[in-house]
């Protein structure tokens, strides 16, 4: 019982996690296109493909990291 507890308090741990980097993801997206947008070149931005978006938002989120992590990942 006490292990089910426990493993079931982890899943809930774990979805929540989940369900705030997808969300901050989203944020950090609307953010960078609302930023591109300003400067005149978010034409096309409704017709983008999913993976595109998401490279937009990994792009953003590298830019914001610090430069000791950024350069770790390459």
């Amino acid at each position: 019982q006490n292990d089910w507890e426990r493993s079931r308090a982890q899943r809930e741990r774990e979805e929540r996690l989940l369900v705030t980097a997808w969300y901050n993801m989203g944020l950090a997206l609307q953010q960078h296109e609302g930023a591109v947008a300003a400067r005149g070149n978010g034409g096309g931005a409704g017709a983008r493909s999913f993976l595109a978006q998401q490279r937009l938002a990994t792009a953003a989120r590298r830019a914001r990291a610090p430069h000791g992590r950024a350069a770790s990942s390459s």
